[in-house]
């Protein structure tokens, strides 16, 4: 598996951020096993990394069981050779992790595509994956179908030159109808399932715009120039404003009967390897489109 640094940190810290199913000890042990090189070379987890860098981890490090190929209707919006986008239902993990090896994206892409008709260099439990949504975020994803395509489209996330804009429904009016939040995100102390605002993380930038509003309630679009890990769910949360239905982030008491937030990745744009512009849009779900109207946004 290959990542590439967008970070100048620690490199132990910068992987156990990205690859959350890797406890920070382990990934200390396999960096000192030589299991984890940069740049092809022999590093200290002290090591600091610098933008570009290339991130080896053997492969060996994600073995898991034998992941089979299912049937699990997916939603194609576009494809070539090279890649395809896709709309992601709720209550779809995107690659296996633990015990779940059954029911997740890369499953139906397994049925889809088939393992030669995947990516591979992502770790052979997430063929095709180049970024993710959490489980019941909806909407745009790109999947790579060949090596080639991964390292080009990774390139593209790591130096922040894909477009991801999202709708969500949150508490509250704004006072400023648009603005710039820039902070830094770390794992909670208190609880390592959660994301907090803490200094000694990485640098999150959110951009949204208040699309509608009724009372207690608005519908904003969110632009995220970086991408931690439930950036947007954690920093409207950081100035007043969770999503509608998040059970854990904020929480704020409402009358739906919602356990998830309403989030959706209706936009996806970034340049091909041949210079072309390629722009997606996505149309809300129908449950995102139902609590709208109940609530006039």
């Amino acid at each position: 598996m290959i990542l590439i640094a967008d970070d100048l940190i620690r490199v132990d810290k910068y992987i156990s951020d990205e690859l959350d199913s890797i406890p920070r000890e382990k990934i200390k042990d396999f960096i000192k096993a030589s299991l984890i090189k940069v740049n092809d070379k022999k590093i200290k987890p002290s090591f600091k990394l610098q933008m570009g860098d290339e991130i080896f981890i053997d492969d060996s490090l994600f073995e898991v069981q034998e992941i089979k190929a299912e049937d699990i209707p997916l939603d194609i919006v576009y494809e070539n050779n090279d890649y395809a986008i896709i709309n992601k239902q709720k209550n779809l993990i995107v690659h296996p992790a633990g015990a779940i090896v059954t029911g997740t994206l890369v499953n139906a892409l397994l049925y889809k595509y088939g393992y030669d008709g995947l990516s591979h260099i992502g770790g052979d439990d997430r063929p095709g994956i180049v970024h993710r949504l959490d489980k019941d975020t909806t909407g745009l994803m790109v999947i790579a179908k060949n090596n080639e395509s991964y390292r080009y489209l990774k390139t593209l996330f790591e130096t922040r030159q894909v477009r991801k804009e999202y709708l969500a429904i949150v508490f509250g009016n704004f006072d400023e109808k648009c603005g710039r939040i820039e902070n830094f995100m770390d794992r909670d102390p208190h609880n390592r399932r959660k994301m907090a605002v803490r200094p000694s993380g990485r640098r999150a930038i959110s951009e949204y715009e208040v699309l509608s509003e009724t009372d207690g309630f608005s519908l904003v679009k969110v632009h995220i120039i970086t991408g931690r890990t439930h950036q947007i769910r954690v920093h409207m949360t950081s100035i007043n404003h969770p999503l509608l239905g998040d059970p854990v982030y904020g929480n704020f008491k409402h009358k739906f009967n919602l356990d998830h937030p309403l989030l959706h990745c209706a936009h996806l744009s970034f340049e091909d390897k041949d210079g072309n512009e390629m722009v997606f849009d996505k149309e809300v779900p129908e449950e995102f489109e139902k609590y709208k109207n109940i609530l006039g946004l």
